[in-house]
């Protein structure tokens, strides 16, 4: 999610797709100092999860002033003053099977930084009863659970940049992922895959959500997003390069309200597969 690793490439403004969706350029909404004169046509994006099994999006947001020290945090450490779009940090959790309560910033992964830590526990507590029992289990451990390596990708996009359609690396990245959008909202697409490009051991259901193969869902800031089974393993994720987007109205009997993007932040954890935290060595 949100990240490379040899399949999704950064995407620039006009490498997306138009659909027949026009948008009002004189919608109230719209600063006057636009230096566009009208607003490209875009697929209208839904405001709430599609049924695509494994996707939540929680009715939840990150609270104000954490989302503020987060932000400012990444932009201090890692891209003030450099030419860089994306920064991966590594933790590695703890058991805490001898229950020693010190070890409860260990359990979410030593070696990340304070900021980080706190919003894995601000995480676990609010997604504690928006997602199956299960799940919750795989984004968080409980206690005596083995020692996992998590990754932690922070990047930066600014209005007009996105990001190609790609199924995280199945090699290195585990089931269960959670994005995080900071600063300003975005839509995100989602695409169903080629049935025997990535769907192995039971892990998809193609019957569940029909014959719909793709969804434009929009990410408010501070929103939360979380991919497991279909939604990791059968469909990509994408965010096409474009400075507006299209949103369904929250009263859907008015007319999309267009939005234009800010520079935004995201933050995406992810476990590392056994093996895949080691440098140097073969791919697992």
């Amino acid at each position: 999610m949100d990240e490379d690793g040899g399949i999704g490439e950064r995407q620039l403004e006009g490498d997306d797709v138009m659909s027949s969706s026009p948008v009002d350029s004189n919608d109230s909404d719209l600063d006057s100092l636009f230096d566009e004169p009208c607003i490209p046509t875009h697929t209208i994006a839904i405001r709430t999860a599609p049924p695509i099994p494994g996707l939540f999006v929680p009715p939840v947001f990150l609270p104000p002033e954490l989302e503020d020290e987060i932000a400012s945090e990444c932009r201090r450490l890692y891209f003030e003053g450099r030419n860089v779009n994306q920064v991966m940090l590594f933790g590695r959790t703890a058991s805490g099977a001898d229950g020693d309560a010190d070890d409860r910033d260990a359990r979410m992964g030593k070696g990340l930084p304070p900021f980080l830590i706190s919003l894995l526990h601000y995480l676990s507590d609010v997604l504690r009863h928006q997602v199956p029992d299960a799940l919750y289990d795989i984004l968080f451990p409980p206690w005596g659970a083995p020692p996992r390596a998590r990754q932690a990708i922070v990047n930066l996009y600014h209005p007009g940049e996105g990001i190609t359609p790609h199924v995280d690396l199945l090699n290195r990245f585990d089931d269960g992922i959670i994005g995080v959008s900071l600063r300003s909202g975005c839509v995100m697409t989602f695409e169903r895959v080629a049935e025997n490009l990535v769907c192995e051991q039971e892990r998809c259901h193609w019957d569940v959500v029909g014959s719909r193969s793709r969804w434009d869902l929009y990410l408010p800031e501070r929103s939360i997003l979380i991919l497991s089974k279909d939604a990791r393993y059968g469909w990509t994720h994408g965010i096409p390069g474009r400075t507006h987007d299209l949103v369904e109205s929250e009263d859907k009997g008015q007319e999309p309200r267009p939005f234009r993007r800010g520079t935004r932040l995201s933050i995406t954890f992810r476990w590392l597969l056994p093996g895949a935290d080691i440098v140097g060595g073969p791919d697992p």
